[in-house]
């Protein structure tokens, strides 16, 4: 087989991962972006300018979602269509994604199909291509750009113009501007380099005439509360957790000296573990995800420049990661290929590299699947309830969306009275006023029947999508995934009490 047939049968292999899953129900921050893209279709020039009810309060748009407009155009079109519909209106980027990898395992000096492989079957990035956040269009833009800046004999402008274009995205983009820049002057390209700058530009002008301030700017003071060094400490596990847990398993990089980092990033994760009171049973998927999270680090220990160039990208990537408000596994989408590329260019032997291929293969497969049968039991759950309503809600992601869409309203925590209030635990309630008096009126159990690996689960302190679980006391988490068979969550239906009425 030669290498163009290779790499188309890499290309269908990465979207098999994913196409089984288009018709995937709205989830987590899906909504929030699908609310974003509501606001842009209302006032295309002001995204941001619309309210929506952020744990209880009900505030601008502006001043709680961080992330810059350009998902909100992007998914405007669809953001009324079935499932299906909007998830393949994703596909474009995923496609240009891995055209971006092809382009930078040419400038890196890695086999195309091997690079397609090991980054088209991460957990992380096959989970991104089944939703509808900004993840993968700013992964598609920064590898793409970059990849043909570093690669283009001519015309590099404009693939720094596009790897600049990530910042639309998310803000997270920002880190490829110094990258960018970087490369132009080892290449002398850097006049051409300079293209990467426009769009952070042009994205704060638009600010300023809409908004009167810099978005990015106002996020800075959002996202920086969390910045205390518990809390630093605790996102550094979470970071390496979700890196070794579902970003790159350390199947690729491991060899002799992988063992003491293994058993350094172990004992962060007992550490972290005993800070957050974890069980016995707990300690052991965050133990096991930082000690493989660690083990990426081997694969920096390289001294030609372009190995420096890795390094750099990663350990940036890493350092951003640590200012940000909360950790979550596809934060490090953007960063990942810069260990996968320098572990690729280690030549680990094929048998290694089919290992690693198919075990993550398998792991993306299952995460999907829980994924899935995840945002689906909310759906079921908010249907279920619909005949009962317009009424009360608390709670966010797909359960605060398809209620919406039933006409239901959100929980605001200033509220005087209400007749029936529904509670979904697990995404984040807001609160009831202390003055309400409620009773309980009954519930749903939305169970597991999926014997494979959970993605958000309490009983096993892990979670995919974020460093913890709603609750109360809140549960803190650093693993991505374990095993697991509690219900998804409980709904808790709730009235005025009868002295009330």
């Amino acid at each position: 087989m030669n290498q163009s047939a290779r790499i188309v049968c890499s290309v269908l292999l990465v979207f098999g991962l994913v196409l089984p899953f288009l018709g995937k129900p709205v989830h987590v921050d899906d909504a929030n972006f699908l609310a974003l893209a509501e606001g842009a279709a209302r006032d295309p020039w002001r995204p941001h300018a619309f309210e929506l009810n952020w744990l209880g309060k009900t505030e601008r748009a502006f001043d709680v979602l961080s992330n810059p407009p350009g998902i909100a155009w992007w998914l405007a079109p669809v953001r009324n269509g079935p499932e299906w519909v909007m998830h393949a209106w994703m596909l474009p980027w995923l496609a240009l994604a891995l055209f971006g990898i092809v382009r930078l395992a040419r400038a890196f000096q890695v086999e195309s199909v091997r690079a397609l492989l090991v980054l088209g079957t991460s957990p992380v990035l096959v989970l991104a291509g089944q939703a509808l956040t900004p993840d993968l269009p700013l992964f598609a833009c920064a590898l793409a750009g970059l990849g043909g800046f570093l690669t283009a004999e001519r015309g590099a402008w404009r693939w720094a113009l596009l790897a600049g274009a990530a910042v639309l995205f998310r803000y997270s983009g920002l880190c490829f501007v110094p990258l960018v820049l970087l490369a132009g002057f080892e290449r002398r390209r850097f006049v051409h380099a300079t293209a990467v700058v426009i769009p952070a530009l042009a994205l704060a002008l638009h600010d300023l005439s809409a908004y009167g301030e810099v978005h990015a700017l106002a996020m800075v003071g959002f996202q920086s509360v969390s910045n205390t060094p518990e809390l630093l400490f605790r996102k550094l596990v979470a970071a390496l957790a979700m890196l070794g847990g579902a970003c790159m398993l350390p199947v690729l990089v491991w060899r002799r000296p992988a063992w003491l980092a293994a058993l350094a990033g172990a004992a962060l994760g007992l550490g972290a573990s005993l800070y957050s009171h974890h069980t016995p049973a707990q300690m052991i998927p965050t133990i096991l995800c930082t000690a493989a999270g660690t083990v990426a680090f081997v694969a920096l220990r390289g001294r030609a420049s372009t190995d420096g160039f890795l390094a750099l990208w990663f350990l940036g990537g890493l350092v951003f990661l640590l200012t940000l408000q909360f950790m979550a596994t596809r934060y490090w989408l953007p960063f990942l290929p810069a260990v996968a590329l320098a572990a690729l260019r280690r030549h680990p032997s094929p048998a290694k590299t089919a290992v690693a291929v198919a075990l993550s293969a398998v792991l993306a497969l299952g995460m999907s699947i829980d994924d899935f049968a995840f945002a689906s039991a909310y759906k079921r759950a908010a249907h279920e309830l619909t005949p009962r309503g317009p009424a009360t809600f608390a709670g966010h992601w797909g359960w605060q969306y398809y209620l919406e869409r039933a006409g239901w309203k959100p929980l605001e925590a200033r509220a005087s009275e209400l007749e029936l209030l529904a509670v979904a635990k697990a995404p984040w309630p807001q609160h009831p006023a202390k003055s309400l008096c409620l009773e309980a009126a009954g519930g749903l159990v939305l169970p597991d029947r999926f014997f494979g690996p959970r993605v958000h689960t309490a009983h096993g302190a892990a979670n995919f999508h974020a460093w913890s679980v709603s609750g109360e006391p809140i549960l803190e988490t650093y693993a991505p995934w374990t095993l697991s068979d509690e219900p998804y969550d409980q709904i808790l239906l709730l009235r005025r009490c009868a002295e009330e009425r």
